[in-house]
């Protein structure tokens, strides 16, 4: 895969420690990294609309939908290397995916309304404090529900 080759390429210039560490925590460290790139698409697409004038809601909506799109294939690819090609596990992976991150969405969207049109902050800090609690829970259910891989005893029907 090519992340891998570039992330090997930038790992050899740091002490063998580091790269260690990168590589007991990989996929939390493939994870921060995808998710600092999904940020930049979700806060990008947030400010697009923004200079149009646009209100908050659409923008907010518009930001997730790019945003959550692109995490879903990066994530799928690269962080938790999940290869299933069969169309049914696909569209269930899709749909759970989507599912948590309508979660997510929910309470940015709430965050977003309630900080910037009531308290009257700044939309773009508010919209980088709400992407720490989204990265977070995002993770969560992407490692524990959605793209978990199943033990050889699951995968056999075997209970375990």
């Amino acid at each position: 895969m090519l992340p891998d080759k570039i992330i090997a390429k930038i790992l050899s210039v740091f002490p063998k420690f580091i790269r260690d560490f990168y590589y007991k925590h990989e996929s939390v460290m493939l994870y921060l990294i995808v998710g600092a790139m999904t940020t930049a698409v979700s806060v990008i697409t947030q400010y697009i609309p923004a200079f149009f004038g646009l209100p908050i809601e659409i923008n907010t909506t518009i930001s997730w939908i790019c945003a959550a799109t692109f995490a879903f294939f990066t994530n799928k690819a690269w962080v938790f290397r999940n290869d299933e090609k069969s169309k049914a596990a696909w569209i269930k992976q899709a749909a759970s995916f989507y599912g948590a991150r309508l979660f997510t969405f929910a309470f940015e969207f709430a965050f977003m309304v309630i900080t910037v049109r009531i308290l009257k902050q700044n939309e773009y800090i508010m919209k980088l404090i709400a992407q720490v609690f989204v990265l977070v829970v995002n993770y969560l259910f992407s490692k524990f529900f959605i793209f978990r891989k199943n033990s050889p005893e699951k995968e056999n029907g075997e209970n375990v």
